[in-house]
């Protein structure tokens, strides 16, 4: 069977670049997940920084991890990223006449800069909280969070999938936010420790 994303009709490009095609997506609100796995912390994040790449993400380079251990943080984290807000003038001639038609450019915008921590923290009897929250940019075009919520929405579900079929998922939710209990998900800590907004 051929692929959808072979046929661009799925997700398209990954990192800055990333595009989704703008009827045939699913219509999908920017929601995290919380899980509760039976891992270490950092195998926990890796799978799922892991996953997200698979879908268009990429890591951001940033210090986050140090940020933590400074502050004596009992997370680990990563953030990755896709899309993003502004293409220049210029950008958009370069897309223009590099193939991109003005139908494609219509049909298939790009994603507007989402942010996704990846964070966990050992709990007792040896499991580990692992969240995966995303962080929409305030300079980000209305409806161009599409893409990345049905790009997200397919990570949630491989680190469910993975974690069950080898026994390590202990429990999973989805909603949309984290409470700022120092975990480095939360809008606050977001904005704190990487001067999101």
């Amino acid at each position: 069977m051929v692929s959808m994303k072979v046929l661009g009709i799925g997700n398209l490009g990954s990192g800055r670049d990333a595009r989704f095609n703008r009827f045939l997506h699913r219509h999908d609100v920017l929601k995290g997940g919380r899980f509760v796995l039976r891992r270490p912390a950092v195998d926990a994040v890796t799978l799922a920084v892991a996953l997200l790449g698979a879908e268009g993400f990429v890591a951001r380079e940033n210090d986050l991890d140090a940020r933590l251990r400074e502050r004596g943080s009992q997370w680990l984290a990563q953030a990755v990223e896709i899309g993003g807000n502004k293409v220049s003038w210029g950008e958009g001639v370069v897309d223009y006449v590099l193939g991109d038609t003005a139908l494609d450019i219509i049909l298939r915008p790009r994603i507007s800069h989402t942010l996704v921590v990846v964070s966990a923290k050992e709990l007792p009897e040896a499991s580990t909280e692992l969240h995966v929250f995303p962080h929409m940019s305030r300079e980000g075009r209305p409806g161009s969070y599409a893409g990345a919520a049905s790009r997200l929405s397919d990570s949630l579900d491989a680190i469910e999938a993975a974690c069950t079929a080898d026994g390590t998922l202990i429990s999973y939710e989805r909603s949309l936010g984290v409470p700022n209990e120092g975990s480095p998900a939360s809008q606050a800590m977001v904005k704190e420790l990487l001067g999101w907004a």
